[in-house]
């Protein structure tokens, strides 16, 4: 029995994690660092408005549906195919869970959600932004290493299917 539509599947899932980790790498790269280095209550208003902002877009709708999708396509890989094809879609998913999906839910997201309950200009703001920025960027680089290992799981389960 023919899977060609697994392999087409394994490359939609390559590129949509990429699309996710390159926004991610984004941040990692100079958005951060430019909110870091402008007016204290400016980085903290900006990113405020960011995070409420992204919570009505595609990108969080596409970091949920990832979560759903990679473990229900790595059970029918492996029930339905087995191979190699199988165990590398499983292990995409199980990069992605923790690396990007867990730290996301139970890092970015609790620390976004204080920052936003502060006041911009308010010593406490200033205060947590120092501990704020440096925390999040390096989980954010964490969830652009793991959707980088999740993408090239992906690929090599694209390239293993017989």
């Amino acid at each position: 029995m023919t899977h060609h539509w697994i392999i087409y599947a394994c490359m939609v899932l390559t590129i949509w994690v990429a699309l996710v980790g390159g926004v991610f790498k984004a941040f990692s790269e100079f958005i951060m660092s430019a909110l870091d280095r402008a007016a204290t209550e400016c980085g903290i208003e900006a990113m405020q408005q960011i995070n409420r902002s992204v919570l009505r877009t595609e990108f969080v709708a596409a970091i949920v549906a990832l979560s759903v999708v990679s473990p229900l396509f790595a059970a029918y890989c492996f029930l339905a195919v087995g191979g190699t094809a199988s165990v590398l879609t499983a292990l995409a998913s199980g990069i992605y869970w923790p690396s990007v999906f867990l730290v996301t839910v139970f890092g970015n997201v609790p620390m976004n959600k204080r920052l936003d309950g502060l006041a911009p200009g308010s010593a406490e703001a200033r205060k947590y932004w120092a501990i704020y920025a440096r925390r999040w960027t390096l989980l954010n680089h964490w969830r652009t290493v793991g959707c980088l290992a999740t993408s090239i799981a992906y690929a090599l389960a694209a390239l293993s299917f017989p």
